[in-house]
């Protein structure tokens, strides 16, 4: 199944465009992701309920209620997803702004690296997997079962990386380890790569 993108959503009439004269701070809690929202922002009035990923790239989707995803909820470097309710997915995958005014629950891991974008949950995060590099995030009630602060290819700050390996897997750890700081070789199939981190996560 291919990810639902802005623009099938769009082709789907999910999502309207929103009014030019909309003041997005009105809507948008954080003020830096308020003022990088001009054009092509896509508004869902009400809950949304996707069956498969979402991935948001060159532009904005605002959700003004609950957003449910089956699988993967992802943001490149163009992309913000703003959540008035709760955010519920698999994985959920940063490199552009995501505000998720309620709380986020994400059965996975949640994999914030890109230095881009900023992220910001109201409520409360709850995942079963926390990787965070030099991404902006900022929650006050996180909880994980296996958590990892690190320095983009750098170092890692926090977290046990016996505990990672095991919580990861063989597969992703050997990717991931060298963004985490863990490794210096280069991993296999360049999976090293920060964009391969999403792929890595699919058989979590």
């Amino acid at each position: 199944m291919k990810p639902h993108t802005l623009k099938s959503l769009k082709k789907q009439k999910l999502i309207k465009k929103a009014d030019e004269d909309l003041d997005f701070s009105e809507i948008v809690q954080d003020e830096d992701i308020s003022d990088c929202l001009d054009e092509g922002v896509w508004i869902h009035e009400g809950d949304l309920t996707l069956d498969g990923e979402l991935s948001v790239t060159e532009g904005a989707l605002i959700v003004r209620g609950n957003l449910t995803v089956s699988e993967s909820v992802s943001t490149d470097e163009t992309g913000t997803i703003v959540v008035t309710g709760d955010l519920a997915c698999r994985h959920l995958y940063l490199e552009g702004n995501l505000e998720v005014q309620g709380n986020a629950n994400v059965r996975g891991v949640v994999y914030g690296f890109y230095e881009a974008g900023c992220s910001r949950v109201m409520g409360t995060m709850k995942a079963r997997i926390g990787l965070f590099g030099n991404h902006d995030w900022e929650c006050d009630d996180e909880s994980y079962e296996t958590l990892a602060r690190f320095s983009n290819n750098h170092e890692l700050h926090e977290g046990d990386p016996e505990a990672l390996r095991k919580a990861l897997g063989e597969k992703a750890f050997a990717g991931l380890g060298r963004m985490m700081g863990l490794r210096e070789d280069e991993a296999p199939e360049a999976a090293n790569n920060a964009a391969w981190g999403l792929a890595l996560l699919k058989d979590l």
